[in-house]
Protein backbone atom coordinates (compact mmCIF):
# COMPACT_ATOMS: atom_id res chain seq x y z
CA UNK A 1 0.00 0.00 0.00
CA UNK A 2 2.89 2.33 0.75
CA UNK A 3 4.91 1.28 -2.13
CA UNK A 4 1.24 2.40 -4.55
CA UNK A 5 1.09 5.76 -2.33
CA UNK A 6 4.88 6.39 -3.07
CA UNK A 7 4.28 5.70 -6.42
CA UNK A 8 0.85 7.96 -7.23
CA UNK A 9 2.56 10.53 -5.04
CA UNK A 10 6.04 10.86 -7.16
CA UNK A 11 3.68 10.10 -10.73
CA UNK A 12 1.30 13.39 -9.61
CA UNK A 13 5.16 15.35 -8.74
CA UNK A 14 6.77 14.18 -11.90
CA UNK A 15 3.66 16.06 -14.24
CA UNK A 16 3.64 19.06 -11.82
CA UNK A 17 7.34 19.35 -11.89
CA UNK A 18 7.23 19.81 -15.57
CA UNK A 19 5.68 22.97 -15.49
CA UNK A 20 2.81 24.44 -13.60
CA UNK A 21 0.60 26.36 -15.26
CA UNK A 22 -0.92 30.01 -14.49
CA UNK A 23 -4.01 28.74 -13.85
CA UNK A 24 -2.48 26.55 -11.34
CA UNK A 25 -0.29 28.36 -9.39
CA UNK A 26 -3.67 30.53 -8.93
CA UNK A 27 -5.19 27.92 -7.22
CA UNK A 28 -8.00 27.48 -10.01
CA UNK A 29 -9.12 31.06 -9.87
CA UNK A 30 -7.63 32.78 -13.02
CA UNK A 31 -7.04 32.31 -16.54
CA UNK A 32 -4.12 32.88 -18.13
CA UNK A 33 -3.14 36.50 -19.31
CA UNK A 34 -1.55 37.18 -23.05
CA UNK A 35 2.19 37.20 -21.51
CA UNK A 36 1.40 34.11 -19.11
CA UNK A 37 0.50 31.79 -22.01
CA UNK A 38 2.79 32.77 -23.91
CA UNK A 39 5.79 32.60 -21.49
CA UNK A 40 4.38 29.59 -20.24
CA UNK A 41 4.66 27.68 -24.20
CA UNK A 42 7.85 28.97 -24.25
CA UNK A 43 9.62 27.67 -21.12
CA UNK A 44 7.38 24.44 -22.13
CA UNK A 45 8.46 23.97 -25.49
CA UNK A 46 12.21 24.79 -24.34
CA UNK A 47 11.79 21.83 -22.25
CA UNK A 48 10.34 19.52 -24.86
CA UNK A 49 11.78 19.93 -28.16
CA UNK A 50 9.22 17.92 -30.06
CA UNK A 51 6.60 21.03 -29.27
CA UNK A 52 7.25 23.31 -31.36
CA UNK A 53 5.94 27.46 -30.89
CA UNK A 54 5.52 29.04 -33.80
CA UNK A 55 3.41 32.41 -34.70
CA UNK A 56 0.65 32.02 -37.51
CA UNK A 57 0.06 35.96 -37.76
CA UNK A 58 -0.93 38.48 -35.93
CA UNK A 59 -4.16 39.97 -34.69
CA UNK A 60 -5.27 43.79 -34.92
CA UNK A 61 -3.96 44.92 -31.57
CA UNK A 62 -0.48 43.91 -33.48
CA UNK A 63 0.36 41.21 -31.25
CA UNK A 64 1.43 37.59 -32.71
CA UNK A 65 -1.21 35.02 -32.00
CA UNK A 66 0.77 31.60 -31.14
CA UNK A 67 0.39 28.34 -32.21
CA UNK A 68 2.30 24.73 -30.60
CA UNK A 69 2.65 21.94 -32.87
CA UNK A 70 3.04 18.87 -32.13
CA UNK A 71 3.79 15.94 -35.02
CA UNK A 72 4.05 12.03 -34.06
CA UNK A 73 6.77 9.58 -35.52
CA UNK A 74 4.50 7.72 -37.74
CA UNK A 75 4.52 8.62 -41.69
CA UNK A 76 2.23 11.86 -42.69
CA UNK A 77 -0.39 9.27 -44.12
CA UNK A 78 -1.02 7.45 -41.21
CA UNK A 79 -1.50 10.67 -38.71
CA UNK A 80 -4.61 12.49 -37.61
CA UNK A 81 -4.22 16.30 -38.17
CA UNK A 82 -5.81 18.16 -35.36
CA UNK A 83 -6.39 21.66 -35.19
CA UNK A 84 -7.18 23.24 -31.35
CA UNK A 85 -8.69 26.43 -30.87
CA UNK A 86 -8.61 28.65 -27.91
CA UNK A 87 -10.12 32.23 -26.70
CA UNK A 88 -11.80 33.05 -29.93
CA UNK A 89 -14.02 34.76 -27.23
CA UNK A 90 -11.74 35.57 -24.69
CA UNK A 91 -14.66 35.35 -21.87
CA UNK A 92 -14.63 31.85 -22.16
CA UNK A 93 -10.99 30.74 -21.67
CA UNK A 94 -11.09 27.12 -20.28
CA UNK A 95 -9.41 26.21 -23.14
CA UNK A 96 -6.80 28.27 -23.22
CA UNK A 97 -5.80 26.47 -19.56
CA UNK A 98 -6.83 22.95 -20.09
CA UNK A 99 -4.56 23.04 -23.69
CA UNK A 100 -1.86 23.73 -21.13
CA UNK A 101 -2.67 20.82 -19.08
CA UNK A 102 -3.21 18.80 -22.09
CA UNK A 103 0.10 19.16 -23.23
CA UNK A 104 1.63 18.75 -20.31
CA UNK A 105 -0.03 15.31 -19.94
CA UNK A 106 0.94 14.68 -23.17
CA UNK A 107 4.66 15.43 -22.28
CA UNK A 108 4.96 13.43 -19.00
CA UNK A 109 2.64 10.82 -18.89
CA UNK A 110 3.69 7.18 -20.17
CA UNK A 111 0.05 6.48 -20.89
CA UNK A 112 -0.25 9.03 -24.00
CA UNK A 113 3.07 7.16 -25.69
CA UNK A 114 1.06 4.66 -27.68
CA UNK A 115 -1.04 7.45 -29.20
CA UNK A 116 1.25 10.53 -29.89
CA UNK A 117 2.79 8.24 -32.71
CA UNK A 118 -0.51 9.12 -34.68
CA UNK A 119 -0.88 13.02 -33.81
CA UNK A 120 -0.26 15.87 -35.44
CA UNK A 121 -1.69 18.45 -33.08
CA UNK A 122 -1.57 22.02 -33.60
CA UNK A 123 -2.87 24.40 -30.64
CA UNK A 124 -4.09 27.64 -31.45
CA UNK A 125 -3.11 29.08 -27.56
CA UNK A 126 -5.03 31.99 -27.80
CA UNK A 127 -6.32 33.39 -30.80
CA UNK A 128 -8.43 36.51 -30.07
CA UNK A 129 -4.84 37.97 -29.05
CA UNK A 130 -6.72 41.52 -29.06
CA UNK A 131 -9.59 40.23 -26.54
CA UNK A 132 -6.92 38.22 -24.29
CA UNK A 133 -5.52 41.37 -23.03
CA UNK A 134 -8.22 43.21 -22.84
CA UNK A 135 -9.14 42.17 -19.32
CA UNK A 136 -11.82 42.97 -16.85
CA UNK A 137 -13.62 41.33 -13.69
CA UNK A 138 -17.37 41.80 -15.10
CA UNK A 139 -17.70 42.00 -18.82
CA UNK A 140 -19.28 38.31 -18.43
CA UNK A 141 -22.16 39.03 -16.19
CA UNK A 142 -23.81 35.50 -16.45
CA UNK A 143 -20.15 33.46 -15.56
CA UNK A 144 -19.17 31.85 -12.59
CA UNK A 145 -15.49 33.08 -13.00
CA UNK A 146 -12.76 32.87 -13.48
CA UNK A 147 -11.28 36.10 -11.77
CA UNK A 148 -10.90 38.50 -14.87
CA UNK A 149 -11.86 37.32 -18.54
CA UNK A 150 -10.82 38.61 -21.36
CA UNK A 151 -13.54 40.55 -24.36
CA UNK A 152 -15.60 39.03 -26.91
CA UNK A 153 -14.36 41.74 -29.30
CA UNK A 154 -11.15 41.90 -31.06
CA UNK A 155 -9.56 45.88 -31.18
CA UNK A 156 -11.87 46.21 -34.11
CA UNK A 157 -15.35 45.13 -31.70
CA UNK A 158 -15.58 41.75 -34.20
CA UNK A 159 -16.49 38.93 -33.16
CA UNK A 160 -13.80 36.90 -34.48
CA UNK A 161 -16.58 33.91 -34.53
CA UNK A 162 -18.32 35.35 -37.44
CA UNK A 163 -15.60 36.68 -39.39
CA UNK A 164 -14.13 33.57 -41.50
CA UNK A 165 -15.91 33.90 -44.68
CA UNK A 166 -15.99 37.73 -44.44
CA UNK A 167 -11.99 38.08 -43.08
CA UNK A 168 -12.34 41.76 -41.79
CA UNK A 169 -9.46 41.30 -38.90
CA UNK A 170 -5.91 40.14 -39.52
CA UNK A 171 -6.81 37.29 -36.88
CA UNK A 172 -9.04 36.21 -39.45
CA UNK A 173 -6.50 36.43 -42.21
CA UNK A 174 -4.04 34.11 -40.48
CA UNK A 175 -6.21 31.48 -39.12
CA UNK A 176 -7.85 31.06 -42.01
CA UNK A 177 -4.48 30.39 -44.23
CA UNK A 178 -3.63 28.20 -41.67
CA UNK A 179 -6.96 25.70 -41.80
CA UNK A 180 -6.82 26.41 -46.01
CA UNK A 181 -2.98 25.23 -46.20
CA UNK A 182 -2.58 22.48 -43.89
CA UNK A 183 -5.30 19.82 -44.45
CA UNK A 184 -6.93 19.40 -40.96
CA UNK A 185 -8.40 16.12 -40.09
CA UNK A 186 -10.30 17.47 -36.81
CA UNK A 187 -10.62 20.92 -35.77
CA UNK A 188 -12.17 21.49 -31.99
CA UNK A 189 -13.35 25.08 -31.19
CA UNK A 190 -13.42 25.31 -27.40
CA UNK A 191 -16.31 27.68 -25.75
CA UNK A 192 -18.53 28.50 -22.81
CA UNK A 193 -22.42 28.31 -23.17
CA UNK A 194 -24.88 31.04 -22.67
CA UNK A 195 -28.53 30.16 -22.20
CA UNK A 196 -30.52 27.73 -19.87
CA UNK A 197 -29.63 26.15 -16.65
CA UNK A 198 -29.11 22.63 -16.23
CA UNK A 199 -27.03 19.80 -14.38
CA UNK A 200 -24.55 19.23 -17.11
CA UNK A 201 -21.25 21.04 -16.92
CA UNK A 202 -20.10 20.27 -20.94
CA UNK A 203 -22.05 20.43 -23.69
CA UNK A 204 -21.00 19.94 -27.29
CA UNK A 205 -21.97 19.46 -30.99
CA UNK A 206 -20.15 18.16 -34.45
CA UNK A 207 -20.73 20.40 -37.29
CA UNK A 208 -23.82 19.77 -39.52
CA UNK A 209 -22.99 16.62 -41.46
CA UNK A 210 -25.08 17.70 -44.51
CA UNK A 211 -22.71 20.53 -44.97
CA UNK A 212 -19.72 17.74 -45.35
CA UNK A 213 -18.55 16.16 -48.28
CA UNK A 214 -21.02 12.44 -48.14
CA UNK A 215 -17.63 10.47 -47.54
CA UNK A 216 -16.98 12.68 -44.15
CA UNK A 217 -20.30 12.41 -42.79
CA UNK A 218 -20.38 9.14 -41.40
CA UNK A 219 -17.07 9.51 -39.72
CA UNK A 220 -17.93 12.44 -38.18
CA UNK A 221 -21.52 11.31 -36.77
CA UNK A 222 -19.48 7.96 -35.31
CA UNK A 223 -16.89 9.88 -33.81
CA UNK A 224 -18.98 12.53 -31.89
CA UNK A 225 -21.33 9.44 -30.34
CA UNK A 226 -17.67 7.36 -29.60
CA UNK A 227 -16.44 10.96 -27.98
CA UNK A 228 -19.87 11.46 -26.24
CA UNK A 229 -20.09 7.82 -25.16
CA UNK A 230 -16.23 7.82 -23.91
CA UNK A 231 -16.92 10.72 -21.50
CA UNK A 232 -20.09 9.38 -20.26
CA UNK A 233 -17.80 6.29 -18.74
CA UNK A 234 -15.26 9.15 -17.53
CA UNK A 235 -18.25 10.66 -15.82
CA UNK A 236 -18.58 13.35 -17.97
CA UNK A 237 -22.07 13.09 -19.15
CA UNK A 238 -22.63 14.99 -21.99
CA UNK A 239 -25.78 16.53 -24.15
CA UNK A 240 -25.74 18.45 -27.54
CA UNK A 241 -25.44 21.98 -27.16
CA UNK A 242 -28.24 23.48 -25.58
CA UNK A 243 -30.20 25.75 -28.32
CA UNK A 244 -33.81 25.38 -27.58
CA UNK A 245 -37.24 26.20 -29.69
CA UNK A 246 -38.76 28.03 -26.77
CA UNK A 247 -37.48 29.55 -23.64
CA UNK A 248 -36.69 26.37 -21.69
CA UNK A 249 -35.40 23.56 -22.88
CA UNK A 250 -38.57 21.29 -22.26
CA UNK A 251 -39.26 23.07 -25.68
CA UNK A 252 -37.04 20.86 -27.21
CA UNK A 253 -33.10 21.20 -28.47
CA UNK A 254 -32.57 22.35 -32.06
CA UNK A 255 -29.53 21.52 -33.48
CA UNK A 256 -27.48 24.34 -34.25
CA UNK A 257 -26.66 25.08 -38.01
CA UNK A 258 -23.17 26.79 -38.27
CA UNK A 259 -22.60 28.69 -41.45
CA UNK A 260 -19.58 29.25 -43.16
CA UNK A 261 -18.80 32.36 -41.19
CA UNK A 262 -18.55 30.55 -37.71
CA UNK A 263 -15.53 28.49 -37.14
CA UNK A 264 -16.87 24.95 -37.32
CA UNK A 265 -19.26 26.00 -40.40
CA UNK A 266 -16.41 27.38 -42.04
CA UNK A 267 -14.16 24.38 -41.56
CA UNK A 268 -16.55 22.22 -43.27
CA UNK A 269 -16.22 24.02 -46.29
CA UNK A 270 -12.17 22.73 -46.33
CA UNK A 271 -13.39 19.10 -45.81
CA UNK A 272 -12.36 19.50 -42.14
CA UNK A 273 -14.76 18.24 -39.76
CA UNK A 274 -15.64 20.98 -36.86
CA UNK A 275 -16.11 19.96 -32.99
CA UNK A 276 -17.63 22.83 -30.51
CA UNK A 277 -17.08 22.18 -26.49
CA UNK A 278 -19.62 24.53 -24.82
CA UNK A 279 -18.91 24.13 -20.93
CA UNK A 280 -21.92 25.62 -18.64
CA UNK A 281 -21.13 28.88 -17.54
CA UNK A 282 -22.72 29.14 -14.07
CA UNK A 283 -20.81 25.73 -12.84
CA UNK A 284 -17.19 26.39 -11.49
CA UNK A 285 -14.38 27.38 -13.54
CA UNK A 286 -12.32 24.91 -12.12
CA UNK A 287 -14.58 21.94 -13.36
CA UNK A 288 -15.27 23.84 -16.89
CA UNK A 289 -11.58 23.49 -17.06
CA UNK A 290 -11.98 19.60 -16.38
CA UNK A 291 -14.30 19.36 -18.58
CA UNK A 292 -12.44 20.63 -21.65
CA UNK A 293 -9.54 18.52 -20.75
CA UNK A 294 -11.66 15.66 -20.43
CA UNK A 295 -13.37 16.50 -24.15
CA UNK A 296 -9.64 17.13 -25.05
CA UNK A 297 -8.43 14.08 -23.71
CA UNK A 298 -11.47 11.67 -25.22
CA UNK A 299 -11.40 13.29 -28.64
CA UNK A 300 -7.54 12.30 -29.42
CA UNK A 301 -8.15 8.84 -28.39
CA UNK A 302 -10.90 8.06 -29.87
CA UNK A 303 -9.05 9.55 -33.22
CA UNK A 304 -6.83 7.28 -32.69
CA UNK A 305 -8.69 4.86 -32.53
CA UNK A 306 -11.03 5.81 -36.19
CA UNK A 307 -7.50 6.82 -37.43
CA UNK A 308 -7.67 4.71 -40.43
CA UNK A 309 -11.53 5.66 -41.11
CA UNK A 310 -10.93 9.44 -40.61
CA UNK A 311 -7.61 9.95 -42.88
CA UNK A 312 -9.53 7.58 -45.64
CA UNK A 313 -12.88 9.52 -45.21
CA UNK A 314 -10.37 12.72 -45.73
CA UNK A 315 -8.89 11.10 -48.91
CA UNK A 316 -11.96 10.29 -50.49
CA UNK A 317 -13.16 14.15 -49.99
CA UNK A 318 -10.22 15.65 -51.92
CA UNK A 319 -10.45 13.07 -54.87
CA UNK A 320 -13.43 15.12 -56.72
CA UNK A 321 -14.62 18.47 -56.04
CA UNK A 322 -17.03 18.96 -53.45
CA UNK A 323 -20.88 17.89 -54.34
CA UNK A 324 -19.90 17.73 -58.21
CA UNK A 325 -22.81 19.18 -59.69
CA UNK A 326 -24.90 21.19 -56.91
CA UNK A 327 -24.94 22.91 -53.90
CA UNK A 328 -26.60 23.64 -51.18
CA UNK A 329 -26.85 27.49 -50.04
CA UNK A 330 -29.68 27.26 -47.89
CA UNK A 331 -31.13 25.02 -45.33
CA UNK A 332 -34.30 24.98 -43.14
CA UNK A 333 -34.85 23.04 -39.71
CA UNK A 334 -37.21 19.78 -40.64
CA UNK A 335 -39.65 20.31 -37.27
CA UNK A 336 -41.43 16.99 -38.19
CA UNK A 337 -38.47 15.06 -37.90
CA UNK A 338 -36.98 14.45 -34.31
CA UNK A 339 -35.41 11.56 -31.72
CA UNK A 340 -36.20 11.67 -28.24
CA UNK A 341 -33.06 12.52 -25.44
CA UNK A 342 -32.52 11.98 -21.90
CA UNK A 343 -32.05 16.01 -20.57
CA UNK A 344 -31.09 16.04 -17.18
CA UNK A 345 -32.10 19.73 -15.93
CA UNK A 346 -34.05 21.76 -12.96
CA UNK A 347 -37.44 22.34 -13.31
CA UNK A 348 -38.38 25.60 -14.10
CA UNK A 349 -40.70 28.09 -13.53
CA UNK A 350 -41.84 31.74 -13.36
CA UNK A 351 -41.57 34.15 -10.14
CA UNK A 352 -41.71 37.85 -9.84
CA UNK A 353 -39.03 39.68 -10.18
CA UNK A 354 -37.74 41.72 -7.56
CA UNK A 355 -36.87 44.16 -10.57
CA UNK A 356 -39.52 44.73 -12.80
CA UNK A 357 -42.82 43.55 -10.49
CA UNK A 358 -43.29 41.32 -13.60
CA UNK A 359 -43.43 37.13 -14.24
CA UNK A 360 -39.65 36.31 -14.29
CA UNK A 361 -38.01 32.84 -15.41
CA UNK A 362 -35.90 31.00 -12.96
CA UNK A 363 -34.38 27.44 -12.35
CA UNK A 364 -35.26 25.65 -9.33
CA UNK A 365 -31.76 23.88 -8.63
CA UNK A 366 -33.51 22.39 -5.53
CA UNK A 367 -35.51 20.22 -8.11
CA UNK A 368 -33.20 18.36 -10.23
CA UNK A 369 -34.93 16.17 -13.09
CA UNK A 370 -34.34 14.00 -15.55
CA UNK A 371 -36.73 13.92 -18.56
CA UNK A 372 -37.22 13.29 -22.13
CA UNK A 373 -37.00 16.12 -24.33
CA UNK A 374 -37.40 16.74 -28.55
CA UNK A 375 -34.23 16.59 -30.44
CA UNK A 376 -34.32 18.25 -33.77
CA UNK A 377 -31.38 17.53 -35.88
CA UNK A 378 -32.33 16.82 -39.36
CA UNK A 379 -31.74 20.23 -41.53
CA UNK A 380 -33.20 20.27 -45.10
CA UNK A 381 -32.28 22.04 -48.70
CA UNK A 382 -34.62 25.12 -49.15
CA UNK A 383 -32.78 25.12 -52.61
CA UNK A 384 -29.75 24.00 -55.24
CA UNK A 385 -27.69 25.73 -57.32
CA UNK A 386 -25.85 23.88 -59.94
CA UNK A 387 -22.53 24.85 -60.23
CA UNK A 388 -20.93 26.17 -63.89
CA UNK A 389 -17.17 25.03 -64.90
CA UNK A 390 -15.99 28.65 -64.14
CA UNK A 391 -16.31 31.58 -62.18
CA UNK A 392 -15.13 34.67 -63.92
CA UNK A 393 -14.53 37.99 -61.29
CA UNK A 394 -13.36 41.29 -62.34
CA UNK A 395 -10.21 42.25 -61.60
CA UNK A 396 -12.00 45.36 -59.68
CA UNK A 397 -13.29 43.17 -56.76
CA UNK A 398 -9.55 42.69 -55.95
CA UNK A 399 -10.98 42.17 -52.12
CA UNK A 400 -12.90 39.36 -53.20
CA UNK A 401 -9.85 37.65 -54.94
CA UNK A 402 -7.83 38.52 -52.16
CA UNK A 403 -10.35 36.25 -50.01
CA UNK A 404 -10.54 33.36 -51.91
CA UNK A 405 -6.63 32.99 -52.45
CA UNK A 406 -6.53 32.69 -48.68
CA UNK A 407 -8.65 30.03 -48.76
CA UNK A 408 -6.41 28.36 -51.07
CA UNK A 409 -8.46 28.47 -54.13
CA UNK A 410 -6.72 27.73 -57.57
CA UNK A 411 -7.43 30.65 -60.48
CA UNK A 412 -5.75 31.86 -63.56
CA UNK A 413 -6.10 35.24 -65.13
CA UNK A 414 -7.20 36.79 -68.48
CA UNK A 415 -4.42 37.00 -70.99
CA UNK A 416 -6.19 39.46 -73.26
CA UNK A 417 -9.54 41.59 -73.26
CA UNK A 418 -12.01 39.40 -74.96
CA UNK A 419 -16.17 39.68 -76.00
CA UNK A 420 -17.29 36.24 -74.17
CA UNK A 421 -20.86 34.59 -73.86
CA UNK A 422 -21.30 34.33 -69.98
CA UNK A 423 -24.16 33.24 -67.71
CA UNK A 424 -25.00 36.26 -65.64
CA UNK A 425 -27.34 37.06 -62.55
CA UNK A 426 -29.39 39.77 -61.43
CA UNK A 427 -30.40 41.12 -58.29
CA UNK A 428 -33.86 40.91 -58.43
CA UNK A 429 -34.57 41.17 -54.70
CA UNK A 430 -33.03 41.23 -51.32
CA UNK A 431 -33.35 42.59 -47.92
CA UNK A 432 -30.63 44.03 -45.38
CA UNK A 433 -30.57 44.28 -41.83
CA UNK A 434 -31.52 47.55 -39.87
CA UNK A 435 -28.70 47.70 -37.65
CA UNK A 436 -25.07 46.82 -38.36
CA UNK A 437 -23.84 43.54 -37.92
CA UNK A 438 -20.42 42.72 -37.56
CA UNK A 439 -19.65 45.79 -39.08
CA UNK A 440 -21.36 45.13 -41.98
CA UNK A 441 -25.44 45.81 -43.17
CA UNK A 442 -26.11 42.53 -44.06
CA UNK A 443 -28.65 41.45 -46.97
CA UNK A 444 -30.55 38.49 -46.59
CA UNK A 445 -33.58 36.56 -48.85
CA UNK A 446 -31.38 37.36 -51.41
CA UNK A 447 -33.54 36.70 -55.28
CA UNK A 448 -31.50 36.15 -58.55
CA UNK A 449 -32.37 36.65 -62.35
CA UNK A 450 -30.64 34.61 -64.40
CA UNK A 451 -29.87 35.49 -67.88
CA UNK A 452 -26.85 35.17 -70.49
CA UNK A 453 -25.02 37.86 -72.31
CA UNK A 454 -21.90 38.90 -74.08
CA UNK A 455 -19.61 40.48 -71.68
CA UNK A 456 -16.20 41.89 -72.12
CA UNK A 457 -13.78 40.44 -70.17
CA UNK A 458 -10.07 42.32 -69.86
CA UNK A 459 -6.87 40.91 -69.36
CA UNK A 460 -5.92 40.44 -65.35
CA UNK A 461 -9.13 39.44 -64.56
CA UNK A 462 -9.52 35.81 -62.56
CA UNK A 463 -11.07 32.86 -63.66
CA UNK A 464 -12.15 30.42 -60.69
CA UNK A 465 -12.69 26.59 -61.81
CA UNK A 466 -14.83 24.98 -59.79
CA UNK A 467 -13.03 21.75 -60.65
CA UNK A 468 -11.23 21.27 -57.72
CA UNK A 469 -11.41 20.15 -54.22
CA UNK A 470 -12.60 23.78 -52.75
CA UNK A 471 -15.54 23.76 -55.51
CA UNK A 472 -18.48 24.00 -52.70
CA UNK A 473 -16.64 26.55 -50.76
CA UNK A 474 -16.14 28.92 -53.95
CA UNK A 475 -19.69 28.31 -54.87
CA UNK A 476 -21.06 29.17 -51.33
CA UNK A 477 -18.76 32.24 -51.39
CA UNK A 478 -19.80 33.39 -55.09
CA UNK A 479 -23.55 32.61 -55.44
CA UNK A 480 -25.59 36.00 -54.17
CA UNK A 481 -28.24 34.17 -52.52
CA UNK A 482 -25.99 31.87 -49.90
CA UNK A 483 -26.43 32.97 -46.34
CA UNK A 484 -22.19 33.88 -46.70
CA UNK A 485 -21.65 34.97 -49.87
CA UNK A 486 -19.59 37.95 -50.53
CA UNK A 487 -22.57 39.91 -52.16
CA UNK A 488 -24.35 39.14 -48.39
CA UNK A 489 -21.84 40.47 -46.63
CA UNK A 490 -21.64 43.59 -49.04
CA UNK A 491 -18.68 43.18 -51.22
CA UNK A 492 -20.49 43.79 -54.05
CA UNK A 493 -22.94 46.56 -53.06
CA UNK A 494 -22.00 49.17 -55.80
CA UNK A 495 -24.32 47.54 -58.19
CA UNK A 496 -27.26 48.18 -56.23
CA UNK A 497 -27.37 51.75 -56.93
CA UNK A 498 -28.36 53.30 -60.09
CA UNK A 499 -25.86 56.00 -61.78
CA UNK A 500 -27.49 57.54 -64.40
CA UNK A 501 -31.72 58.93 -63.99
CA UNK A 502 -33.76 60.96 -66.04
CA UNK A 503 -35.21 64.71 -65.65
CA UNK A 504 -39.11 64.00 -65.86
CA UNK A 505 -39.68 67.45 -68.03
CA UNK A 506 -37.15 66.46 -70.50
CA UNK A 507 -38.09 62.34 -70.61
CA UNK A 508 -41.81 63.23 -71.05
CA UNK A 509 -41.92 63.63 -74.73
CA UNK A 510 -39.03 60.93 -75.03
CA UNK A 511 -41.36 58.68 -73.05
CA UNK A 512 -44.28 59.17 -75.12
CA UNK A 513 -42.40 58.63 -78.44
CA UNK A 514 -40.94 55.39 -76.85
CA UNK A 515 -44.48 54.40 -76.19
CA UNK A 516 -45.70 55.11 -79.69
CA UNK A 517 -43.04 52.88 -81.17
CA UNK A 518 -43.37 49.97 -78.93
CA UNK A 519 -46.89 48.53 -78.79
CA UNK A 520 -45.66 45.77 -76.28
CA UNK A 521 -44.41 48.03 -73.75
CA UNK A 522 -47.55 50.31 -74.26
CA UNK A 523 -49.90 47.67 -73.33
CA UNK A 524 -47.65 46.84 -70.11
CA UNK A 525 -47.78 50.16 -69.18
CA UNK A 526 -51.63 50.11 -69.26
CA UNK A 527 -51.92 47.10 -67.47
CA UNK A 528 -49.87 47.86 -64.45
CA UNK A 529 -51.30 51.28 -63.97
CA UNK A 530 -55.01 49.18 -64.10
CA UNK A 531 -53.29 46.53 -61.29
CA UNK A 532 -51.47 49.17 -59.06
CA UNK A 533 -53.51 52.24 -58.08
CA UNK A 534 -50.87 54.20 -56.31
CA UNK A 535 -49.14 54.42 -59.86
CA UNK A 536 -51.90 55.30 -61.51
CA UNK A 537 -51.52 58.41 -59.27
CA UNK A 538 -47.37 58.94 -59.66
CA UNK A 539 -46.17 60.81 -62.57
CA UNK A 540 -42.59 60.19 -61.51
CA UNK A 541 -43.31 56.28 -60.91
CA UNK A 542 -45.28 56.24 -64.34
CA UNK A 543 -42.13 57.65 -66.12
CA UNK A 544 -39.90 55.39 -64.03
CA UNK A 545 -41.90 52.72 -65.39
CA UNK A 546 -40.89 53.15 -68.85
CA UNK A 547 -37.43 54.35 -68.47
CA UNK A 548 -36.39 51.40 -66.72
CA UNK A 549 -37.74 49.39 -69.71
CA UNK A 550 -36.34 51.41 -72.72
CA UNK A 551 -32.97 51.17 -73.97
CA UNK A 552 -31.60 54.15 -71.72
CA UNK A 553 -31.59 52.15 -68.45
CA UNK A 554 -28.45 51.56 -67.45
CA UNK A 555 -28.22 47.47 -67.84
CA UNK A 556 -25.60 46.69 -65.15
CA UNK A 557 -28.04 48.04 -62.19
CA UNK A 558 -28.10 45.47 -59.95
CA UNK A 559 -26.43 43.17 -62.40
CA UNK A 560 -23.93 40.85 -60.34
CA UNK A 561 -20.40 41.34 -61.69
CA UNK A 562 -19.38 37.97 -61.47
CA UNK A 563 -19.97 35.56 -64.49
CA UNK A 564 -20.05 32.00 -65.04
CA UNK A 565 -19.70 29.37 -68.23
CA UNK A 566 -20.86 26.25 -67.98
Amino acid sequence: MHKLLLTIGLLVFQVLSAQETPYEKSNKTRTATYDECVGWYQTFCNKYPQFKLTTIGQGDIGKSIYACNFIGTEPIENKVKILINNNIHPGEPEGTDASMLLLRNLAAEPRWRPYLKFLDITIICQYNVDGTCNRNCCSRANQNGPEEVGFRGNAKNLDLNRDFIKIDSRNAESLVKLIANNNYHILVDNHTSNGADYQYTLTSFVTRPEKLHQSLRGIANKLDSAVCASLANKNWPNVPYINTRGETPESGLVAFWESGRYATGFAALHNCIGFTVETHMLKPFPSRVDATLAYLNQMLMNCVAEKDNIINAYKLSLESRNFPNTIYPNWSLDTNSYRLIDFMGYQAGYKKSEVTGMPRLYYDRKKPQTIKVKYFNKYVPSDSIKLPNAYIIPQAYSEVIKRLYLNGVKMTTIQKDTLIYVGAEYINGYKTVPNPYESHYMHYDILTRDTQMWRMVYAGDAVVSTFQTKAQFIGLALEPSSPDSYFAWNSFDGILMQKEHFSSYVFEDLAADILRKDAKLQQEFEQAKAQNPELRINARAQLDFIYKRSSYYEPTHNLYPITYVR
